[in-house]
């Protein structure tokens, strides 16, 4: 990953419509690094727009992987469209959520709808608008998401869940309580907290579990 020095609009940047680069804060970047996806899975990216993480995938494994990208918002699955084109990525094939196939997968990505608490300093309006209840609605969509990619996977299948949220109990908190209901074991975890130091990151939690 690379900083640059004159920050301008992303349009702007030599090289990003020529699909030379995409832009991705370092925190959000650990999941995909941290899980390193082989090129031989079939993955599932559940949550998929706007598609950052889904052209990682795709980059991280030779665009080889079978990767399937969906999203219940079908009007911001067009964006996962427009990073793959632009980019030039070919493994990834884009269907709408009620489209889904019967199959099962190594590995769901799962970058779930959150608080985005991680992201403050980008998201201003959040201190206005995320309330206690909030959090704990999206806690049960989060868990509901978490039961559903796990009946998606094969045998010894891997989780990576991820989120740009520094609560607990939309990170260590709902993974510990899937993990006491689910035959499921813990691989990987961290929580990163937003920071203004360099290198300036946003916070976020990511998991790695896998299917016993």
């Amino acid at each position: 990953m690379i900083k640059i020095e004159s920050p301008r609009a992303v349009t702007q940047l030599p090289g990003f419509a020529e699909g030379l680069f995409t832009v991705q804060d370092i925190t959000a970047s650990q999941a995909v690094r941290i899980l390193k996806p082989k090129s031989h899975w079939t993955i599932l990216d559940l949550c998929a727009a706007p598609g950052t993480k889904t052209t990682q995938l795709a980059e991280a494994t030779g665009d080889s992987a079978k990767i399937i990208a969906t999203d219940i918002d079908s009007e911001r699955l067009k964006k996962v469209k427009e990073n793959n084109t632009r980019l030039g990525i070919n493994s990834v094939d884009i269907v709408p959520y009620e489209e889904l196939p019967d199959s099962k997968f190594d590995c769901v990505l799962l970058d779930v709808p959150c608080s985005n608490t991680g992201v403050l300093a980008r998201r201003v309006e959040v201190r206005y608008r995320i309330k206690p209840q909030a959090i704990k609605e999206l806690a049960k969509t989060q868990s509901e998401l978490l039961d559903t990619a796990a009946t998606m996977l094969k045998p010894h299948g891997i989780i990576c869940y991820s989120t740009c949220s520094i609560q607990k109990a939309e990170n260590n908190e709902l993974i510990k309580n899937f993990l006491s209901n689910n035959n499921f074991e813990l691989e990987f975890e961290k929580l990163t907290l937003p920071s203004a130091q360099p290198f300036d990151h946003d916070g976020g939690y990511m998991a790695i579990i896998r299917s016993k």
